[in-house]
Order: structure tokens, then C-alpha cells, then sequence
């Protein structure tokens, strides 16, 4: 019995072992006028109605939001709340390297699948003095270097250029058969 309640002991203080932080874009990044907000264009939020945001193990690639890389719904134009991520084999008071995805989910399920969505590198975030234990979670506005977010949207001259080189090259291959 002693050993039981041991083990539960051990158990319930390494899972607080784990850093916390609180993803969240609702503040004036300090020396700008606006917040952190994710923006289809410069300007322009992501609307609330298609926007969807997951955060990503810089580390490892496992995705620590809720529903994984389907991510969680923008709370408001432009802006998310993800509340109680756990960074895996990061400590208390550590640092973490995770990465903000965002898209538009009416041009795919996820960021990857997306046609609309935030640039590759443009989301990489270091999160310092992870919070756990009796140590309240790190913030995004405190704690972070999260500054937004701006998609990277092809112009459509691009789109069309890109759809002619596959044509051409689809062309020449079956021409040579």
C-alpha cells in the first residue's frame, strides 16, 4: 500500500514537471500600435468564421494545441486563446521552441492541406520560464517573442505561371511518349 501511494506521488509531481504556457495574441506587442494579430494581408485580420491556429513542438513536430493539427477557431477576427499547453521533457522555468500555424479553413482541414495559411517560417516562437507546479504558466505577451502573424497569399499571376509550367511539362512528357 505504501508503495502504491508512492508510486501516485512520484507520478502526479512529474507530470507537473512539464512546462506550461498560455498561447494567446491579445496584446500590443511593446513599440507597436496594434496587436499580435494573425493577418490574411497587411491590414486585414483572419476572419473569426474560417480561422483556425494550432501550435506546434518546435522540437519533436507533435502539436501540443487541442485537436492536434486541426487546431483550434479563432476567438475573434485575428485573434486565438489556447490556454494550458504542456511542452513535453521541458522543466519549469525552461525554454521551449514551438511554431503558430495558422490558416484560413475553408481552403483546407489543416495548415498543411491549407491554400490560405501563415508562412512556413514566419511562426517560430521561443517561450521562456515555462510555468508547472505551483509556478503559473509563461504567457505569449510576457513570455514570448510572438509578434503576429502575416499570411503569405501567392498573387494570382504566380498561380497561373505555376499552373502553365505544369501544363508544359505534362505537354513535353506525353508528346514523347
Amino acid at each position: 500500500m505504501k508503495t502504491l501511494i508512492a508510486f501516485g506521488l512520484l507520478s502526479t509531481v512529474s507530470a507537473l514537471a512539464q512546462g506550461t504556457f498560455n498561447a494567446s495574441n491579445n496584446y500590443t506587442v511593446p513599440g507597436a500600435s496594434t496587436k499580435a494579430l494573425i493577418f490574411v494581408v497587411e491590414g486585414i485580420p483572419l476572419a473569426k468564421s474560417v480561422g483556425r491556429v494550432a501550435v506546434q513542438n518546435a522540437t519533436d513536430g507533435s502539436f501540443l494545441s487541442p485537436n492536434g493539427a486541426a487546431g483550434v477557431a479563432l476567438t475573434l477576427d485575428g485573434l486565438f486563446f489556447i490556454n494550458g499547453l504542456t511542452v513535453p521533457d521541458v522543466a519549469p522555468g525552461g525554454t521551449a521552441h514551438v511554431i503558430v500555424r495558422a490558416w484560413d479553413a475553408s481552403t483546407g482541414p489543416n495548415w498543411f492541406d491549407a491554400l490560405v495559411r501563415s508562412n512556413p517560417g514566419s511562426g517560430l516562437v521561443t517561450v521562456n520560464n515555462l510555468g508547472g507546479g505551483l509556478t503559473p504558466a509563461a504567457s505569449f505577451a510576457a513570455d514570448s517573442n510572438f509578434t503576429g502573424l502575416t499570411f503569405f497569399v501567392p498573387e494570382p499571376s504566380t498561380v497561373a505561371l505555376t499552373a502553365l509550367g505544369v501544363a508544359g511539362i505534362f505537354f513535353v512528357a506525353r508528346r514523347k511518349n
